[in-house]
């Protein structure tokens, strides 16, 4: 009876963990630089036409921007080997409403993963050319 117990205990346990699992970097360079990465207790969310990623276990090496998250909108995933400005959207945002747009590259871009090698740019103040590569997974 002992061993039932144990065995489903042991069972269940690893299906919670398999379903929570979000993973992956981003990793940024030019005008902002480090690495933006997805552990098991940032946000993933999903739609019909997109993916947002927030909640990030590190931060970029800015001291004038914070408070990372990444929208992006597609019309149906799929790859993207030259990005569509205009139809297709992946935007940087920090916290005080500052936004990096991508202007060039390619990504693929699926429900619940995704890669992209983008160039985004901004307008404003910071104008500097941002470049973004990297790759996460939002579910098991």
């Amino acid at each position: 009876m002992v061993l039932l117990v144990t065995t489903l205990v042991g069972l269940f346990s690893t299906n919670a963990t398999a379903a929570t699992k979000t993973s992956g970097s981003l990793v940024f360079t030019g005008g902002l630089k480090g690495t933006l990465k997805l552990g098991t207790s940032s946000k993933c969310d999903a739609s019909a036409n997109g993916v947002t990623l927030s909640s990030f276990t590190t931060s970029l090496n800015s001291k004038v921007f914070n408070g990372w998250s990444i929208t992006i909108v597609v019309p149906k995933f799929d790859t993207y080997k030259k990005f569509r400005p205009g139809i297709d959207t992946f935007t940087l945002d920090a916290s005080d409403s500052s936004s990096w747009v991508a202007i060039s590259g390619s990504m693929t871009i699926i429900k619940h993963s995704g890669s992209v090698n983008l160039t985004l740019g901004r307008e404003g103040s910071f104008s500097r050319t941002v470049y973004v590569a990297g790759t996460w997974i939002c579910a098991s």
